[in-house]
């Protein structure tokens, strides 16, 4: 089938913003080595010779909602009736394949009982945000013949199926990834030009939602430890102005910024924490993790990479919300070199099996079924 041609939707194809647009460009490079890939984006950071790229417009960036439907509805009149296959990592009404890499809008409703259930209901009445993602993702999620649906986690996929019940064979989990790669080395001086003392105890955050990941009860956790040996280097785009920092833990937290190549800082901290109240994969774990750092990541409940750990490959947290339990597993790394190395070990070499490769294989199945479905319709027995 390398001469099908497949359109990818994504609003923004940057291998440096968030979870999804890293994992929709991983998985569309390897695409275009099959098919003819055509990428349908609003803003496009990088550009391969072999995948045809097509600048969506964006008129207004607010409401996000409303430039949400217009992405739909422009990106329906460019492909439709144009491509073999439609593969959308966004928002849309009319793709064929949808990757999904955030729990359903719709949660918040079927978790919600009793008064408060009603409540939500009602106010959604009154809301023309929640009432166009609603029907956007009903649009997306309902069972039709003909689609299939990605899941980047069990955790994801359970989601989806408690919202939108539909048969399992019509989703396919497809983790995320990494390129294995060598360790980079240390590098001496870098401590230095951070202004980090060279013998502190580095912990790095990475997040570009720095309430929904538990910045703040790691601060307060940081705060409970009031250990100045412990320096905190946070990464990514997040309202730093909303967070209550202390001022006797002020000092010791260090706001980076989006931060492009992250493998100097993974090379150069002592661990990477990840107290995060809902992340359908954790990404930026299983990265970690391909450096030899010892990761402190909340369970299974919370981050759905977390179902496949041991406590011999990373503390995990039983509640992300307590800053006593954050700050002691913290104390714990700090205070045992042994068992903080052996952890990056075994953290390493099971990272070492979770590839891009095998992301792209899983999702192939959801193609060929597609592919293989239509070519039954077209040319019936």
């Amino acid at each position: 089938m390398a001469d099908s041609s497949v359109a990818i939707l994504i609003r923004h194809y940057n291998p440096y913003g968030g979870g999804a647009e890293r994992y929709a460009v991983e998985l569309t490079q390897r695409l275009a080595r099959r098919y003819k890939v055509h990428v349908f984006a609003q803003t496009i950071e990088v550009q391969s010779p072999n995948i045809t790229f097509h600048t969506i417009p964006q008129w207004l960036q607010r409401p996000r909602y409303i430039n949400q439907l217009l992405f739909s509805w422009l990106t329906r009149r460019a492909t439709q009736g144009k491509f073999d296959l439609v593969h959308s990592h966004d928002l849309v009404t009319h793709a064929d394949l949808y990757t999904l890499h955030v729990p359903c809008f719709k949660t918040r409703w079927t978790e919600s009982r009793g008064w408060r259930r009603g409540l939500r209901w009602l106010n959604t009445l009154l809301s023309p945000r929640k009432i166009a993602y609603l029907w956007l993702e009903q649009r997306q999620l309902s069972p039709r013949k003909g689609k299939q649906l990605i899941a980047v986690s069990e955790f994801l996929s359970r989601n989806i199926v408690r919202n939108y019940p539909q048969n399992s064979a019509s989703i396919t989990i497809a983790y995320p990834g990494i390129n294995p790669h060598p360790v980079e080395e240390i590098d001496p001086i870098w401590r230095s030009e951070q202004n980090l003392p060279a013998q502190a105890f580095v912990l790095l955050f990475v997040a570009n939602d720095f309430r929904k990941k538990g910045l703040p009860t790691l601060i307060r956790a940081l705060e409970q430890l009031n250990t100045p040996q412990i320096h905190l280097l946070v990464a990514g785009n997040g309202k730093q102005e909303a967070l209550q920092i202390p001022d006797t833990v002020q000092p010791n937290i260090h706001f980076l910024g989006v931060i492009k190549e992250m493998e100097p800082l993974y090379a150069n901290v002592d661990a990477l924490i990840h107290p995060t109240r809902m992340d359908t994969y954790g990404m930026v774990v299983l990265e970690a993790m391909a450096h030899r750092l010892p990761v402190i990541v909340s369970n299974q409940h919370y981050c759905g990479f977390s179902e496949h750990l041991t406590r011999q490959e990373a503390i995990l947290l039983e509640d992300p919300r307590n800053p006593s339990e954050i700050a002691e597993k913290i104390n714990f790394l700090f205070n045992h070199s042994e068992d903080r190395n052996r952890m990056a070990q075994r953290g390493f070499e099971k990272a070492q099996s979770i590839t891009w490769d095998q992301t792209l294989e899983k999702s192939l199945i959801a193609y060929n079924r597609l592919i293989d479905s239509t070519h039954k319709t077209t040319n019936p027995l």
